[in-house]
């Protein structure tokens, strides 16, 4: 078990769940993989060259992301990027178009392939460990398909080579690992020192090399060496100081957003300060006038350094809030760590644990790229506040939609026991032939 799971759902893991070790508490929770909401992968089989296979590349994604063509003949590739922004589609190792403007399609022409699994990538960097990745399948079976023979067994229709024996296999392997355990643990409270009646953080700003899951460790950046960064947590009515030491080799700063500051503590390069130059700190300093969850990252080449990591909680907590049992923080994330929640992707995301009866607010918030519509099994999300702000007309919902830059506060009341799966619904974000992966979690109810 992840050292880094919370006192309270290690307890619930070891008492009647400790056969959660896996696939019993999953076929009891999570029902079975039919009821996860899935849909194939779809395919594209390639001809002998006369038809071009056709791809969509788009923002961290690539469709269709399992491909199948003859061996020993010239193949076309018709690459439309939908995305907003510049992307391409190339053999890993091999040929690749030039970057594609949004909007527009370029052809790559392949004299031909060897017979074998052959991995196609988006080349910017970061965009293949975001999820811009895929399989192309190349067999003598495959001629016979796009011949209209017989046998070409099924080399797309999102199985990425394997037999249906051999999916079960890689998922159940997966799936049974949950929570996996890795090294590092993100979003735990930042300590403060009390100074003439001010509330004084210290935030450290460096490059780290983080284990998104296991064995799966990358470059990153982090606050005080962990991702998410350490949650700042703070009362309405604090004077709050936070001291922003820059050990990056570029320039930032500290935006708090979603927090009212003055406008000279606002973090926007040249509009409201200078940048923070490598080696130098800021102090950032101001009192709390609104409460709520909100976000705290850079405003300076922020596609990189909060894709990478650069990015925390700011929870503000005011008197009138309702009581819970469990107070979770998720914060959504994608880019070249892949899908995250909490700096993790399945299987080594952590769950949530709540005893049955009692209260779960969970506090979204989105510093991703994409929006996440965030979809729990099994219970009712009444959505109570947005963007810190409590709603007059709280609603509810299975499936809530998170953009970037929004934050929700959700409670849930935990009447049904069993462990529920939790995942975004934009399902390349969470499920593919090998299984489960990216931003899924289970809430555990007792």
């Amino acid at each position: 078990m992840d050292a880094g799971l919370s006192d309270r759902t290690k307890l619930m893991l070891a008492g009647p769940l400790a056969g959660f070790a896996v696939v019993i508490a999953f076929g009891v929770g999570l029902v079975s993989m039919a009821a996860f909401d899935s849909a194939p992968t779809a395919s594209t089989t390639g001809t002998s060259g006369a038809e071009a296979i056709e791809v969509e590349v788009g923002d961290l994604y690539i469709e269709p992301a399992n491909l199948s063509a003859p061996a020993g003949v010239p193949l076309t590739f018709e690459v439309t990027n939908a995305g907003a922004t510049e992307h391409n589609f190339a053999i890993e190792g091999g040929p690749g178009t030039e970057m594609i403007p949004p909007g527009e399609t370029a052809r790559l022409e392949v004299a031909s392939l060897a017979a074998g699994e052959h991995r196609f990538i988006c080349e910017v960097a970061g965009h293949a460990e975001g999820g811009m990745t895929g399989v192309l399948t190349v067999s003598d079976e495959a001629v016979a398909a796009a011949s209209g023979g017989q046998g070409a067994g099924h080399g797309g229709h999102g199985m990425g080579g394997m037999s249906p024996e051999e999916m079960i296999k890689v998922d159940t392997a997966v799936t049974s690992s949950f929570p996996a355990k890795t090294k590092g643990l993100g979003g735990r409270p930042l300590d403060f020192e009390m100074v003439d009646g001010v509330k004084v953080f210290e935030l450290t700003a460096d490059e780290v090399r983080w284990e998104v899951e296991p064995g799966k460790v990358l470059d990153a950046l982090a606050y005080n060496g962990t991702l998410p960064g350490p949650q700042i947590e703070a009362e309405l009515g604090d004077r709050v100081r936070i001291v922003l030491h820059n050990e990056l080799d570029q320039p930032t700063t500290l935006h708090f957003h979603g927090v009212r500051v003055p406008n000279d503590m606002d973090g926007v390069p040249v509009i409201t300060q200078d940048a923070v130059m490598p080696g130098e700190s800021f102090t950032y300093e101001f009192t709390l006038t609104n409460s709520g969850t909100h976000m705290y990252h850079p405003h300076f080449n922020a596609t990189e350094q909060i894709t990478e990591g650069l990015l925390g909680a700011f929870v503000i907590s005011d008197p009138a809030d309702p009581d819970v049992a469990v107070d979770q923080t998720l914060v959504l994330n994608d880019g070249p760590l892949g899908f995250t929640i909490n700096g993790k992707g399945f299987p080594a995301t952590a769950p949530i644990a709540v005893s049955r009866g009692e209260t779960l607010r969970l506090r979204y918030m989105n510093e991703g790229l994409q929006i996440h519509p965030m979809h729990l099994h099994g219970l009712v999300q009444r959505v109570v506040a947005k963007d810190g702000y409590r709603l007059d007309h709280p609603y509810k919902v299975d499936t809530l939609m998170v953009a970037p830059g929004e934050r929700y506060d959700v409670l849930v009341k935990a009447d049904v026991p069993g462990v529920w799966a939790f995942h975004c619904h934009i399902l390349n974000h969470v499920e593919g032939p090998e299984g489960m992966f990216g931003m899924v979690t289970a809430v555990i109810v007792q």
